[in-house]
């Protein structure tokens, strides 16, 4: 929870560095962040994940006593005349699943790595996170349920099982929320029912499901999650209605061996669609070696000359870097692991970051970067869309909720990175190591840095950005991932406080 002592202290802070800024600074227009993907966290949910319209391979294929089409199909038989006789096929009355799988990290669709005995597609990964279920389905004569979660135990539009246990098999109901991320508990004996076991596995899935914006909901064409070998994004069947998509974070991972997944959807009618299957068969953990495979690890060492907290206020002013210094207490350790294709490398922490900032006023801010959960990728061939957008409502209980792979491809050696983040504010007179121990007001949220643009916007109720702040970092060379100081990384935030205020912030640090 976000704690009121901070906006107390901060924004008032950021006030005054304002005043004390730097006057070089060039003023920039109020930015605007075009998503062309999203992989979404929300307040409540921790990393990241991605989004296309792929080239199906996995498409589900209508259930063998279906013949009807969605749109109908019209026959014209001619009379003699000038008239004709039009028969419309009518709708089935069940919803359908239609296209069912994988995403990598990269957002574009995989493809299944054979069959098993029972017909089912193989999706094989070295890892088990850094990827997105997807599910699509078509209509029958009702319209699809978008909800994949109800607070209130009622029937959402998707129901999805999987056969082992994610991460821990936590069987707490919805524990996505930082400091404590639980995974989702095994259904045994596989197969949907009422037992209360079953539909509190089913809630603890579908809540972490998103919609682009951390709703748990489905999505339309415009915001599909996948994309297809063209990079281009969009629903992965033709047919489909509606997508749901599930990105896997590192705490409810798959597990080395064979899990099986089961999907159905529901209308707003109450039908169900026939169950589907697939399953995800993850190679070995731990996902990688840090130090022998894949590009390895990079310590990643902030210094002040090329690090900033750049801060907006409402004021209508220029952005103003508040930072005077920073110590690094633990750096920044990104892992990044074997080429997934198409030079794609999943990059995670291996322990968690700690950073003292030093501020105008002579307070300290210590950001914390969590190991646990993080996930991302670093880009070798330039392919991938790296920028990421954090938008919070313009109200101090609204949720931050952060979005990556947005924007264009970023380029050779663009990276970004999910992690939950901390931030804590000592008083004046606090020394940079006790942000080891930070006893000051604090509150964390789901961040995500990248290397390149990096949007912090407060929105009003219409989604209009009432304030904003936009910076860019700069890519890494791959083939100097281990060494060397090339790489900015930009992490972006807002805060709103009813009492001291509000900012747009955006952190950079550079080596």
């Amino acid at each position: 929870m976000r704690s009121r002592r901070l906006g107390l202290v901060l924004v008032p802070m950021l006030v005054l560095a304002a005043g004390c800024g730097d006057d070089n600074d060039t003023p920039r227009p109020t930015p605007t962040a075009t998503a062309s993907a999203t992989r979404t966290v929300t307040a409540t949910v921790p990393p990241p994940t991605f989004t296309a319209t792929a080239a199906p391979t996995n498409t589900v294929p209508p259930p063998p006593t279906s013949t009807a089409t969605l749109p109908p199909t019209f026959t014209a038989t001619p009379t003699g005349t000038a008239q004709a006789t039009i028969t419309a096929t009518p709708r089935p009355e069940e919803p359908r699943i239609v296209a069912f799988g994988v995403a990598r990290a990269d957002d574009i669709v995989q493809e299944p790595n054979g069959f098993d005995t029972a017909g089912r597609p193989i999706f094989t990964r070295i890892t088990g996170q850094g990827l997105t279920i997807y599910v699509e389905a078509e209509r029958g004569r009702a319209a699809l349920e978008p909800s994949t979660y109800d607070a209130d135990g009622n029937p959402a539009g998707l129901d999805v099982i999987v056969s082992r246990p994610l991460g821990d098999g936590s069987l707490a109901v919805c524990d996505y929320d930082p400091p404590i991320i639980g995974g989702i508990p095994a259904v045994d004996p596989f197969q949907f029912s009422d037992a209360p076991m079953v539909l509190d596995a089913i809630a603890d899935l579908g809540c972490r499901f998103n919609d682009g914006t951390g709703s748990p909901a489905g999505r339309t064409s415009a915001n599909a999650c996948t994309r297809d070998a063209g990079a281009v994004f969009g629903f992965v069947s033709p047919a489909a209605d509606l997508q749901y998509c599930l990105p896997i974070a590192r705490a409810w991972s798959f597990q080395p061996g064979d899990t099986i997944v089961a999907a159905r959807v529901r209308d707003r009618a109450g039908k169900l669609s026939a169950p589907v299957e697939f399953v995800v068969r993850v190679q070995g953990e731990p996902p990688f070696d840090c130090d022998s495979t894949g590009l390895g690890e990079r310590v990643f060492t902030p210094t002040r000359d090329n690090s900033h907290f750049w801060a907006r206020l409402p004021d209508g002013g220029e952005a103003s870097d508040a930072l005077r210094d920073i110590t690094v207490l633990e750096p920044l350790r990104m892992c990044a692991g074997p080429d997934l294709g198409g030079g794609v490398h999943q990059v995670t922490l291996r322990d968690t970051a700690v950073f003292s900032l030093s501020l105008a006023d002579g307070s300290i801010l210590c950001a914390r970067l969590a190991a646990r959960g993080s996930d991302g990728t670093i880009d070798c061939d330039g392919g991938t869309a790296q920028d990421v957008l954090a938008t919070q409502v313009d109200d101090p209980l609204a949720p931050l909720t952060v979005e990556g792979g947005l924007g264009l491809p970023a380029g050779t050696g663009a990276a970004s990175v999910s992690s939950g983040v901390t931030l804590s504010l000592l008083p004046p007179g606090a020394t940079p190591s006790d942000c080891l121990e930070p006893t000051g007001g604090s509150f964390g949220f789901p961040g995500a840095f990248t290397t390149a643009r990096a949007t912090a916007q407060l929105v009003d109720a219409l989604g209009t950005p009432v304030l904003a702040e936009t910076r860019e970092g700069a890519p890494f060379v791959c083939s100097f991932w281990r060494d060397g100081d090339q790489g900015s990384l930009v992490l972006p935030f807002t805060y709103v406080d009813a009492v001291s205020g509000k900012i747009a912030a955006v952190m950079q640090f550079g080596e």
